[in-house]
């Protein structure tokens, strides 16, 4: 295990080792090599700015170093930068990346008693150990960190008791993500998340902290007022300390009703005039109206102080006494008894201050009436309104002054994923919102707030064409659920997307965000080649641009194996469940069209291929890779609607599937696209021996073939209904139709030439289908095909069935070239018309 780090100063030595990340950095350089190949040159001034950002150690307070080794390379003591007390330790290259184990000790050249790590997060503290000092050894504080899915600043507090004095002393470090950009593409997801779920990324205790961003919600979120809090307590307790020592006080009229012996001093003239007046008269018990000004510390300035001080505590206790009561609960014991003392202990100098003689001649706090000098200019007491006004508008002044922990990386980009659906279908393709009916926050304000699953639809769109769509995130399908129900286990996909026919017909794709990357083998043309063997894998990595290009294959990020497996798992468990209207029976189906993962791979999709595309069109399983499409305007403001680059494969195939509708035109019909999707190979895929046909009645009109050279008992044969064959050039019908149409055909309605020779042909009969075959044509025999051929051209063999008369003729069926007589219908539309332009189709989608 090599050694990354080592920090030594004249009380302890700090060493950081894990395991080789060469690899984690090459990973992390070329995420942002990456984002660099296609930018604009503000972009790229940015992405040079972010990769000379040099990362950096903290120390707080500042440590006197004498050496640091960095990957065993030294750095003396006698170096200028060593040689005074250091904040933050300059690195050359990054070194700590999410999911990596670290293992940190603190070697103690001083008799340490006893050293401990005093992190919120209680699994951080059990997972070191402290070692006393024995013999010639030193005491030690050893323990290892996994940082999981968990990225931003990790703060490892430490503290250690040398001659019974507490001595703390705080290391920080940024933990990278290596799929993603940290500084550009996780702000992009915070601000959709916060248009929708406001306050749901915080949480109280993760590994990391984040410095937060703005957000425009307003109201009493506890958790980020304690974050708030910690951060400006110091210069809140400075500045009620000086005012405790010199409260302001003002003189203040003070009115008393006296007799008139006890009156001293000089009287105003009215009021010797009245006593006077009074003793004449004989009143001598009467009491008279005194008013006198004497300095008061009753001010409306200090009864602000008085209220701030008794918010805060209360504010504090509540949150104390919540979290002593959630902690107690087993799957909650999170938080260490050090974050929750702090906590108590952050409340003795409130108290104390409120205990403060002053205060008790202070009344209650009714507002000011106007502006005062005192609350902005005099010192301690402005200290104390800045404070309080920036712990009032915590979420508006939050941006880049404190850090609260968030929920992990894998969360946000789950909840991201969901939210980029609902872009899409309301920027995009035009739908409304219809009912919002979204997960809904469990609002937690101390622990940090939940999403509850909504069983119905989290939002429902409508378009002006009729088609509805539910979106769902995280709908649980399970043995019990009613329509779409599992046999066996539980089964609850990340999102679910369910377009509704207005002939009510359904149809669902399902979505799963992974947070994962496994490089994946493809071709130049970027088609999905299977995964790399390890040779392979490091000759790519080792290999020059140019000596990539001459392989004959190429390494991308793509989705590990266990993703895509759990697509076809989704798939497969779900079943419908549809009520026979005109009897008791129910009939099972697959809902699933289509199952796909969506992982933070970065490509240049508007210009390349997705590597899972064959799997898709084939077989409905796949993957899209799915980030923050931002870019940066010549202000250097980031916008992440001004490409769509970072979801192009998503959005291409969501316009292909439901079509795009915008200022209320559409480019087709909803029987186009409904049979657009069921005419995709992937939806057509039957259990072995089993035919699967969405137009059980689908019937192909074509003309017979010109009489020059065929026997004419071949023509007698249709004319008396006593046809058995009839044969089809392949690349005729592949001129007007795909390919696997003519599996499904159940009928032909095969136009003749009547009697009369009118020029045109009719079609007078229905001919069933009992088999389609494709042959080469010299294997055609000449009964079957009118003469014979030792041509290798492919044909369409169709066996015959006995013929179907129609009640009334199809007329005017043109039979030059032969593709103008083939129209792929129904029987019920076949048997309504007379003429054969009235004719309407089916199947538009399945056109060449």
């Amino acid at each position: 295990m090599p050694e990354l780090l080592r920090v030594q100063t004249a009380q302890f030595e700090f060493s950081i080792w894990c395991n080789d990340i060469a690899k984690r950095q090459q990973v992390y350089q070329a995420t942002l090599l990456k984002r660099a190949s296609k930018q604009t040159q503000v972009e790229q001034r940015q992405a040079i700015d972010e990769q000379n950002r040099l990362p950096i150690i903290r120390f707080s307070p500042p440590l006197l170093i004498t050496e640091v080794s960095i990957f065993e390379a030294s750095i003396k003591g006698e170096n200028a930068a060593l040689t005074e007390p250091t904040a933050e330790l300059i690195l050359d290259e990054s070194l700590f990346f999410e999911n990596v184990q670290y293992q940190f000790e603190w070697v103690f050249f001083e008799p340490v008693e006893e050293a401990r790590l005093t992190h919120r997060n209680r699994l951080i503290n059990e997972g070191f150990r402290f070692v006393k000092a024995r013999h010639s050894i030193f005491a030690r504080l050893t323990g290892t960190i996994n940082t999981g899915n968990d990225v931003g600043w990790m703060r490892l507090p430490l503290e250690y008791v040398v001659a019974r004095q507490a001595i703390k002393s705080h290391i920080s470090f940024e933990v990278l993500p290596t799929k993603m950009d940290l500084h550009r593409d996780l702000p992009a997801m915070y601000q959709s998340i916060d248009e929708e779920f406001p306050l749901w990324r915080f949480s109280l205790v993760e590994k990391t902290e984040q410095d937060t961003a703005r957000s425009q919600q307003r109201g009493h979120f506890p958790l980020l007022w304690l974050a708030s809090f910690g951060h400006l307590r110091k210069r809140f307790e400075q500045g009620l300390k000086v005012i405790t020592q010199a409260p302001h006080s003002r003189l203040q009229p003070h009115v008393s009703y006296t007799k008139a012996e006890r009156l001293k001093g000089r009287l105003p003239y009215q009021l010797g005039t009245k006593v006077k007046e009074d003793l004449t008269s004989g009143h001598y018990d009467k009491r008279y109206r005194v008013e006198k000004k004497q300095l008061s510390v009753d001010t409306p300035e200090n009864r602000f102080i008085k209220m701030v001080v008794s918010t805060c505590k209360k504010h504090l206790a509540g949150f104390e006494n919540k979290l002593r009561q959630s902690n107690q609960t087993p799957d909650k014991q999170r938080l260490s008894d050090v974050f929750l003392d702090e906590l108590h202990n952050w409340q003795q100098p409130l108290q104390k201050i409120l205990g403060q003689s002053f205060l008790k001649e202070v009344g209650c706090y009714v507002g000011l009436s106007r502006e005062s000098l005192v609350l902005q200019q005099k010192t301690g007491y402005s200290a104390v309104y800045r404070v309080w006004q920036e712990l009032k508008f915590y979420l508006d002044v939050f941006a880049n002054q404190s850090s609260v922990s968030m929920k992990s990386v894998a969360e946000i980009y789950e909840v991201w994923c969901f939210l980029q659906f609902k872009t899409i279908l309301e920027k995009e393709l035009g739908f409304k919102l219809q009912k919002n009916r979204k997960a809904k926050l469990n609002e937690d304000p101390y622990w940090g707030h939940k999403l509850i699953n909504a069983d119905k639809g989290a939002f429902e769109f409508n378009r002006n064409d009729g088609i509805r769509v539910n979106l769902y995130h995280e709908r649980a399908f399970a043995r019990t659920t009613t329509e779409i129900r599992t046999f066996l286990l539980t089964h609850k996909p990340d999102i679910v997307l369910e377009i509704v026919f207005p002939n009510d017909k359904r149809i669902v794709w399902l979505f799963d965000a992974k947070y994962r990357l496994n490089p994946i083998k493809t071709d130049h043309n970027n088609s999905y080649l299977g995964n790399p063997a390890s040779k392979e894998l490091k000759q790519w990595e080792t290999s020059t641009s140019e000596d990539q290009n001459k392989l004959p294959y190429r390494i991308e990020d793509g989705v590990p194996d266990d993703a895509i497996n759990q697509m076809h798992r989704y798939r497969d468990a779900l079943i419908r469940i549809t009520q026979d209207r005109q009897s008791l029976s129910q009939h099972k189906s697959r809902p699933v069209f289509g199952a796909f993962a969506l992982y933070p791979g970065y490509f240049d999709q508007e210009n390349t291929e997705n590597p899972y595309r064959d799997a898709i069109n084939e077989i409905g399983i796949g993957a899209f890779a799915l980030l923050p499409s931002a870019s940066v305007t010549e202000e250097g403001s980031s916008s992440c609607h001004s490409s769509n680059n970072g979801n192009f494969w998503l959005l291409d195939f969501l316009r292909k599937q439901v079509g795009e509708n915008k200022n209320h035109t559409a480019s087709y019909n909803i029987n186009t696209l409904e049979e657009r999707l069921y005419v995709q190979e992937a939806a057509r895929i039957p259990y072995y021996g089993m035919k699967q046909v969405l137009y059980p009645d689908l019937t192909l009109t074509v003309a017979l073939a010109g009489q020059k050279g065929r026997d004419s008992a071949y023509f007698s044969a249709f004319e008396s209904g006593t046809a058995n064959w009839y044969h089809l050039p392949q690349k005729t019908f592949l001129t007007k139709y795909k390919l696997h149409v003519a599996s499904e055909i159940r009928y032909l309605a095969l136009a003749a030439t009547p009697e009369q020779n009118s020029g045109s042909k009719q079609i007078d009969k229905l001919w069933p289908v009992k088999t389609v075959v494709l042959v080469p044509r010299y294997a055609i025999t000449g009964e079957q095909a009118g003469k014979a051929s030792i041509s290798d051209e492919l044909y369409y063999l169709f066996e015959l069935g006995k013929p179907l008369m129609l009640k009334g003729r199809v007329t005017c069926v043109p039979h030059r070239p032969i593709k103008n007589s083939m129209k792929l219908t129904t029987l019920t539309r076949l048997e309504n018309v007379q003429q054969f332009g009235e004719l309407d189709t089916v199947y538009g989608e399945a056109l060449a």
